[in-house]
């Protein structure tokens, strides 16, 4: 079947330049996302699926919203409660990738769980 996600790939880019011009906080951590960077940027926009494709949601304007690229590696196919929870956890345990520094090393994802 393909990936979904790119099915309607202008249709998707043009929900991502709706959602991008709204220029909401992250649906996960609720901090504010710099537009201005790109991915892989953990602090980066993406799409966000409030209910997961796998868990029978659907690519509609209405279950997508905007989260940092990080937060949403964190959310994968998770719900949107239990992502706010786990990384409210791991900026408390201090693994959150920090702004400040770029020379730092990239967090591994072993050290998420």
């Amino acid at each position: 079947m393909g990936n979904p996600r790119r099915a309607n790939g202008w249709r998707r880019d043009r929900q991502r330049a709706r959602i991008r011009a709204q220029g909401q906080a992250c649906c996960i951590c609720g901090m504010p996302i710099d537009y201005t960077l790109k991915a892989p940027d953990p602090w980066s926009f993406v799409v966000d699926e409030t209910v997961p494709l796998k868990h029978g949601g659907t690519m509609t304007y209405d279950n997508q919203r905007a989260a940092h690229w990080w937060c949403n590696r964190i959310k994968s196919t998770h719900s949107l409660k239990w992502a706010q929870a786990k990384v409210r956890e791991l900026k408390a345990q201090g693994k959150a990738p920090t702004r400040e520094s770029e020379a730092e090393p990239p967090v591994r994802c072993s050290d998420w769980f």
